[in-house]
């Protein structure tokens, strides 16, 4: 039974081919209406470009011409004049087929194969049937809807592949076509709540979503979007009723993005600028801070969406991850509960607060205190009371820690360098002694009446990262002022130090549960370890040539965030089982 090819009339428009309309039967295409031999062009989707071949009308059949036919096989064609044969060469899978003018058998290989079309002479051109010369060729010719489809590379493959659409499990089926793939536009429909619509005439393609309309036809290699042209890098086809298309171009249509590699769809988008400091709420939830928009995101790790926006930045997070801590401009500080977004002041107390610390009970927050950072104070959130738990006018304290048990509190102070003038007014600066304005770290003994700072360091370096490791040994990152030296990690017990990582540019470094986690740089590359003190042992996590800016390991299982620079600012990817995926972008 023979099938009209919808969207003929289109294709020989575009390409200026014959008028005529004609019908296809598995392939083989007969002329409607002529009676006499009339060479015309025809529409070919190979591998995914489209490309035309000439055809010949005659005696109701239509021929494809065999110089063309190899063409598109990549391979070499020839007219032997003495022998007055044709022949066909591939190399790749080796092929030689040769044909001759009225003869309804062709050589392949040495090897008389029957052909079901009789090839036809018109001009110095011979014309073949192109589905089976396809296939001795090693692919698969099928018309369908006005395109002929053709894989240079075995017959079409059908596949399906397991896809995460915003965290959720979705199968999409496709098809290979030479080593290129195409996807099931139903499938990729049903994925974003869409309709699909082929129209039975033109071939016309409508995926239609809320207010979006998407068109696009097998003729082009443009896809409208709501009025926009996306430019497709392959040409689409249907195949039994189906299309088929390049995935990137329609989920971006659709309004969403994709990532390849974790074979993932956001159906909305990811969320893009800059995304720093992130903090883990439980295993599958990050809160992370937004620069650009001066607010804070609640992001749901398996969707990789929005949870909820919260209008304000720098929050600390609480130990059970329930509850943030923050200050205004005016240094009121406030608790937020993640939950219900519930938002309480905490006093009245407008003096300058930083590097916010919870109690280990989460009733109470240590933070460094006063407007030259001179104390360091605790503030109960029950009663909004503070108290000054160090008071010495020492000031620019900076790098507040708690240690496990919460018996022991740690920062780091740098003096200020003297400065020398040259006259008794102080009006004019000869100069700044800067020695002995190295950062050094003090310890204080909750538990001590007194709470007299203790100092634990008095190297010339400069100490950043500090963390405890346990309760009574702590980790820090030293570092030189030099273009040669390059920064240690270094471990403190009683008064004894360790160097456990040496000169290594260290990005940062640190600790969660008794673990030591740090980001390094080795020309160019930048990885990630960890060290066990248990067993005093370094194991790798994984590299990237990415630009690593900070890393926040989670306390729920093996999972570490990380702040990644951008062109575009900062994003948050995520390090899990050796593999990095994007948050944000």
């Amino acid at each position: 039974m023979k099938q009209i090819i919808a969207g003929t009339v289109m294709a020989t428009a575009l390409l200026a081919a014959s008028p005529s309309s004609w019908t296809a039967l598995d392939g083989h295409a007969y002329a409607a209406a002529e009676k006499n031999t009339a060479a015309s062009h025809y529409i070919v989707n190979v591998n995914g470009k489209l490309m035309t071949i000439r055809s010949l009308h005659r005696s109701g059949t239509v021929l494809l011409a065999g110089s063309d036919m190899a063409k598109l096989f990549s391979a070499d064609y020839r007219y032997d004049q003495k022998h007055q044969y044709y022949e066909i060469r591939r190399t790749s899978p080796n092929v030689r087929i040769v044909l001759q003018t009225g003869k309804k058998a062709a050589l392949v290989n040495g090897k008389s194969v029957s052909l079901s079309v009789v090839p036809q002479r018109f001009g110095q051109e011979l014309y073949v049937d192109a589905k089976q010369i396809a296939a001795l060729l090693g692919g698969q010719w099928k018309a369908e809807a006005g395109v002929a489809i053709v894989s240079t590379s075995g017959s079409f493959h059908p596949f399906r592949e397991t896809w995460q659409v915003n965290g959720s499990t979705a199968t999409i089926h496709g098809l290979v076509l030479g080593q290129t793939s195409f996807y099931s536009v139903n499938d990729v429909a049903v994925a974003f709540g869409a309709t699909v619509h082929v129209d039975k005439k033109t071939s016309m393609v409508k995926v239609e979503k809320g207010n979006r309309t998407i068109l696009f036809h097998p003729f082009s290699y443009v896809l409208n979007a709501g009025g926009k042209k996306i430019s497709l890098p392959t040409a689409p086809f249907i195949q039994n009723g189906v299309p088929y298309i390049n995935l990137s171009a329609l989920v971006y249509a659709l309004g969403g993005e994709i990532e390849k590699e974790d074979r993932f769809i956001a159906t909305s988008g990811f969320i893009k600028g800059t995304s720093i400091n992130p903090q883990w709420i439980d295993q599958n939830t990050l809160l992370i801070s937004r620069p650009d928009e001066a607010s804070s995101l609640l992001l749901d790790i398996r969707s990789r969406t929005a949870i909820r926006s919260i209008n304000e930045m720098d929050l600390t997070l609480s130990p059970d991850g329930k509850k943030a801590a923050y200050v205004d401009e005016n240094g009121h500080l406030f608790i937020i509960d993640l939950s219900s977004n519930v938002v309480k002041q905490i006093g009245d107390d407008d003096e300058v607060k930083t590097d916010f610390v919870w109690s280990n009970d989460g009733r109470s927050l240590y933070c460094i205190y006063g407007s030259n950072n001179e104390a360091i104070a605790v503030v109960s959130l029950e009663t909004g009371s503070i108290n000054k738990l160090i008071d010495d006018k020492v000031k620019y304290k900076t790098d507040l820690r708690l240690s496990p048990d919460g018996t022991k509190l740690l920062y780091t102070v740098a003096n200020e360098g003297k400065t020398n003038y040259t006259d008794d007014q102080k009006t004019d600066v000869d100069s700044i002694d800067t020695s002995g304005t190295d950062p050094q770290l003090f310890l204080v003994d909750l538990s001590s009446a007194n709470k007299q700072p203790t100092p634990l360091t008095s190297s010339p370096d400069n100490k950043v990262n500090s963390a405890f490791l346990s309760n009574s040994e702590i980790v820090y990152v030293s570092a030189i002022d030099s273009e040669t030296a390059r920064p240690s990690l270094k471990r403190t017990r009683n008064g004894n130090e360790q160097t456990l990582l040496a000169d290594q540019n260290i990005i940062d470094a640190v600790v969660v549960k008794s673990r030591i986690y740090v980001a390094i740089e080795t020309n160019g590359i930048y990885t990630i370890r960890i060290f066990d003190p248990s067993t005093s042992s370094w194991t790798t996590m994984g590299s990237t040539k990415n630009e690593i800016t900070s890393i926040a390991p989670s306390p729920y299982d093996n999972q570490i965030a990380v702040t990644i620079a951008t062109e575009n600012g900062e994003k948050i990817s995520i390090l899990r089982n050796g593999r990095w995926i994007d948050m944000t972008k």
